[in-house]
């Protein structure tokens, strides 16, 4: 009976497919030695599980091979090779032609590359730059956010909107998108609130009636006599803390 190494140029690639997962569940030198052999394998699937596995070795042994798959013409094998390779070479990657290879590369490489990708095609790719300059917050945030304001992807606007620095929110006031709008009056200064009673959409009326000065609450009852949006004022109101006193 052939064993699993001379299986590995099996001319059947559900063999060789197994012989991979085989190899990839062995301890970490015997794998990667063996593994490295079927980089160039010519089924994609045999390729992904080296990637996989060569991946989850880490160390610049790994790193060294990986490098070698970046340009596989499978984007399966680029993503998984996305997710794994070390950081410092996503830069390469950049422009991938698949978005959800982008999008794995967006998750992982240096903060200092993001803006790079703020302009990309896709707007997964685009949410989830967002999502991270907003979490490296500070200087770096205020400076890269503002230019994703008008974003075409209303998720890409809303993501940018839960981030922002709170400054910038009055020119998000009357985005196209509810969604956004609603993220705008949870977080922007209690004064501009007042512009915002009479959105258009009724949760983002009730976010506003969460905040605003009460002063303002008499005049927000008369703005719409719709039952739903009556009873949700009611609801929103008896949940805030300074009304209670």
């Amino acid at each position: 009976m052939k064993t699993d190494l001379e299986l590995m140029n099996d001319e059947d690639s559900d063999v060789r497919d197994e012989v991979a997962k085989r190899i990839a569940s062995e301890d970490g030198a015997f794998a990667i030695e063996h593994l490295s052999k079927m980089m160039n394998d010519k089924d994609s699937s045999v390729r992904y599980e080296v990637a996989k596995r060569i991946g989850r070795e880490g160390g610049a042994f790994a790193s060294e091979h990986l490098q070698k798959m970046m340009n596989d013409k499978s984007s399966e094998v680029r993503r998984e090779v996305a997710k794994r390779i070390d950081p410092n070479h996503l830069p390469k990657m950049m422009n991938d032609k698949n978005h959800w290879v982008r999008e794995e590369i967006a998750e992982r490489i240096g903060v200092e590359h993001l803006p790079k990708m703020m302009n990309d095609k896709d707007s997964y790719v685009r949410e989830e730059v967002a999502k991270r300059i907003g979490r490296e917050g500070g200087a770096f945030a205020n400076e890269h956010l503002p230019k994703m304001m008008n974003d075409k992807s209303s998720e890409v606007r809303w993501e940018v909107a839960k981030r922002i620095g709170v400054e910038h929110l009055p020119m998000m006031m009357n985005d196209e998108d509810s969604d956004v709008r609603d993220e705008v009056a949870r977080r922007i200064a209690v004064e501009h609130l007042p512009k915002m009673m009479n959105d258009k959409d009724f949760i983002t009326r009730w976010e506003v009636a969460r905040r605003i000065d009460p002063k303002f609450l008499g005049e927000m009852f008369g703005l719409d006599f719709h039952p739903e949006y009556q009873k949700g004022l009611i609801k929103v109101l008896s949940e805030r803390e300074d009304l209670k006193k």
